[in-house]
């Protein structure tokens, strides 16, 4: 059942696609505020305390949630106030920066390798959900690609022959082509054919990634399958109650560079390499996700005594 404030969120998001804008992330957090409004029921007016509300309802009480959830929302009574008198606008930042970084968890082999065998433990009738997150899991570590990258692939993305994956229409609307490890291929075409072995009679589409049933491998039921396995690792490093996805992403970024540094290369030199593979408009938006690790420190300290003397454990 619609009410007002749901007509509001189809009406502003319809007025910014019009003008260009993609709404992606934003759209999930407005239709969320507004499945909350008809929950509870509401009927009302865009105001202060349904807005503040909805940010602070739920597990998560960090600020960096609310704040993800309070910023698409500012837009929005920005854009009801011009022609609703009952509206409220509301204030700027009232939970800080929500884009300020937050030191993401870095994935060890190992923690990656146990991750993957606890995906046996998924509920899967007919097996191939946890193959399929395994798979998946395996592949994020290998390339870093976004969540939303991976769950969309087709059949005709993945070339086996040349190793090579083919990333449509991703974040700024880029295409790009990602190299895979011979190793990496095989996983993907064992994946492939174990499940097309499973589906033998079940009519597939087009989608590289399946779930039970043959049914496509959407973003939520990858994100609700990793939240049951995610706790067996422990991320009181980072500033997250939980493990998460994206943090692969951090994880290929950190370990690329630590790779270069071992092999001696000049980071410097093919930073612009890395952004490419991981599909970044500018170098600089690649250092967001570059974190310390011991691993890296340790490298760090003993360049430093190579080029100025001392001893780098002191």
């Amino acid at each position: 059942m619609s009410n007002k404030i749901t007509s509001l969120v189809t009406s502003y998001l319809d007025y910014k696609r019009g003008l260009g804008f993609q709404m992606t992330a934003e759209s999930v957090y407005l239709n969320a505020f507004a499945r909350y409004t008809q929950d509870l029921g509401y009927t009302g007016a865009l105001t202060r305390k349904i807005v503040f509300q909805w940010c602070e309802s739920g597990d998560d009480s960090s600020l960096v949630t609310k704040g993800r959830r309070f910023e698409p929302l500012k837009g929005l009574a920005d854009y009801a106030g011009a022609f609703d008198p009952d509206s409220e606008l509301l204030p700027k930042l009232p939970y800080g920066n929500p884009h300020k970084r937050v030191r993401p968890h870095i994935y060890t082999l190992d923690e990656t390798c146990r991750l993957m065998e606890q995906c046996d433990h998924l509920y899967s009738p007919d097996g191939i959900r946890s193959l399929t997150m395994k798979t998946a899991i395996g592949l994020l570590w290998a390339t870093g690609l976004r969540t939303s990258e991976l769950v969309n692939l087709t059949i005709s993305d993945v070339d086996f022959t040349n190793n090579l994956l083919n990333v449509c229409s991703s974040k700024f609307n880029k295409d790009r082509i990602v190299p895979l490890l011979p190793e990496v291929s095989d996983q993907l075409r064992s994946y492939r054919s174990q499940v097309e072995s499973i589906c033998n009679k079940v009519r597939l589409g087009n989608e590289f990634f399946i779930t039970t049933g043959g049914k496509p491998f959407k973003r939520n039921a990858f994100e609700y399958a990793f939240q049951t396995i995610r706790d067996i690792i422990d991320v009181s490093d980072s500033g997250y109650p939980h493990a998460r996805l994206y943090d692969f992403r951090h994880t290929f970024a950190t370990r690329t560079i630590k790779n270069w540094l071992e092999q001696g290369m000049d980071v410097n030199a093919k930073l612009f390499l890395l952004s490419t593979y991981m599909g970044h408009i500018h170098p600089e938006d690649t250092y967001w996700y570059l974190s310390s690790t011991p691993e890296l420190m340790d490298i760090a300290s003993r360049k430093y005594e190579d080029i100025y003397g001392g001893d780098a454990h002191e």
